[in-house]
């Protein structure tokens, strides 16, 4: 396992240097304008984002969000982690909406893409899996053995044919988990970042698990049980059938 240390003092300095540079190239937020010193100076009037910023990908969260921040909350506000990650979330979702150039009720698509991403996050959590895998419909992809092996015993092949048929059991199991977020030419997947042929994750490790969280969360607010009074058990069993 590798561990990051926290960036020191200078390192976050030569970062807002570096951030500045990439976002006047790259467009990271729509505030192109920010100088190193309106970040330094903003940064000092919400002290507590300063132990955030030691964790390298929060720092850069930070700063993509900042003038975000600065306009929903008023100087000296004491910013948590959850509304700096809410932040991002949202305006990562915003910038792909406006990519996908959609006209039509676009409140409606952020609502469906923050929905799929609670979702899918969650399921990434049951399943202890920070990659989803689109099915590739050109190409079977359950890796069935080639069906001209021959194979000198009956044993053998008993052997062979109960091995493969739980390997392809394994593979189309996995396969069902995922298909419902990939359902033909949805265009929620444009929100994740992908990594490899048909596989997708978020762009960080921690915002999977802030939309699981959430989706968790509301869950746990939307849920009411079937009659007024229950008990421990009847309150476990209707949750847990939620």
């Amino acid at each position: 396992m590798i561990y990051l240390w926290p960036f020191s003092k200078d390192q976050m300095n030569g970062y807002i240097n570096k951030f500045v540079k990439m976002n006047k190239k790259n467009k990271m937020n729509d505030n192109l304008d920010w100088t190193i010193q309106q970040y330094e100076t903003t940064l000092k009037n919400y002290s507590n984002l300063n132990k955030m910023m030691e964790e390298p990908f929060l720092l850069r969260m930070i700063l993509t969000v900042l003038p975000s921040l600065v306009k929903q909350y008023p100087t000296g506000t004491r910013i948590s982690k959850a509304q700096v990650y809410e932040t991002f979330n949202k305006q990562w979702i915003d910038v792909h909406v406006k990519e996908l150039r959609i006209q039509t009720n676009p409140k409606k698509i952020k609502l469906a893409f923050q929905q799929y991403c609670q979702n899918l996050g969650f399921e990434m959590f049951i399943q202890g899996n920070q990659v989803a895998t689109e099915n590739n419909y050109n190409e079977n992809i359950c890796n069935e053995l080639d069906p001209t092996i021959e194979v000198e015993t009956k044993h053998m092949e008993e052997k062979l044919e109960l091995k493969t048929n739980e390997d392809k059991t394994f593979v189309t199991n996995t396969q069902d988990v995922w298909e419902q977020y990939f359902n033909g030419d949805s265009i929620a997947k444009y929100v994740l970042r992908r990594v490899g042929d048909n596989k997708y994750q978020f762009v960080h490790k921690s915002c999977q698990e802030y939309y699981a969280a959430q989706k968790i969360i509301f869950d746990i607010l939307s849920w009411k049980p079937d009659i007024l009074t229950v008990d421990y058990q009847q309150f476990q069993q209707q949750f847990e059938t939620h």
